[in-house]
């Protein structure tokens, strides 16, 4: 067994990006709007700024 490798932490690089994943199509936000959820999504138009924490957006049934 290797000794510089932890058997029980995590194994690859962390998926911190999947949370700025447009909800309404699933495109990577790009330039500004990977940072500010105000700025549309370059594929769709969707403002991830409307989103509530829940992932539902105002006014969905």
């Amino acid at each position: 067994m290797d000794e510089d490798v932890d058997p029980v932490g995590p194994a690859g690089e962390a998926a911190c990006w999947l949370g700025l994943l447009c909800p309404e199509c699933g495109a990577m936000p790009e330039g500004d709007g990977a940072r500010d959820p105000s700025v549309p999504c370059w594929r769709c138009g969707f403002v991830r700024a409307q989103s509530t924490e829940d992932g539902e957006r105002p006014g969905d049934p």
